[in-house]
């Protein structure tokens, strides 16, 4: 065997051990444009921080999207990341001043979302109840509320 056939054989012995994840993220009900702020957590402390109001930090914060999305009913969005357990947090900040508005009782004037459609009593939903595993192609199928 030349080299060139030696690298060949090489190439096809380890691609299928190389890993793709992905994640797609189908999100339904919209009904404002606005900047979608999406955060993907791998840790449940700093999901639980940021679900109370604490906002984002780097540790345990995964990946996130804020990007402006005009008003359609669904949106779908894919992330590769490596196979793991994750928890999704979103909302559509209609009116852009970069926070989630509430009304005086607390509850949410723009829209949000959380995987697995997890919904906390009387605040967001814990890591435990949100969670999901990425391993190969994964979907997390959203209702905004």
């Amino acid at each position: 065997m030349n080299f060139c056939h030696k690298f060949l054989f090489f190439l096809f012995l380890i691609i299928p051990n190389i890993s793709a994840d992905e994640l797609t993220i189908k999100l339904v009900g919209q009904n404002k444009a606005g900047i979608l702020n999406l955060a993907i957590y791998d840790n449940a402390e700093a999901y639980d921080r940021s679900v109370k109001g604490e906002g984002r930090s780097e540790g345990g914060f995964f990946s996130g999207i804020d990007s402006f999305i005009e008003l359609k009913e669904s949106h779908e969005f894919v992330i590769n990341l490596p196979e793991g357990i994750y928890a999704i947090a979103l909302f559509i900040d209609a009116n852009k001043n970069m926070k989630i508005d509430k009304n005086f009782l607390g509850i949410p004037k723009e829209q949000y979302g959380f995987s697995n459609n997890a919904m906390g009593n009387l605040s967001g939903p814990s890591f435990e109840q949100a969670k999901f595993q990425v391993k190969g192609n994964s979907i997390q199928n959203i209702k905004l509320k």
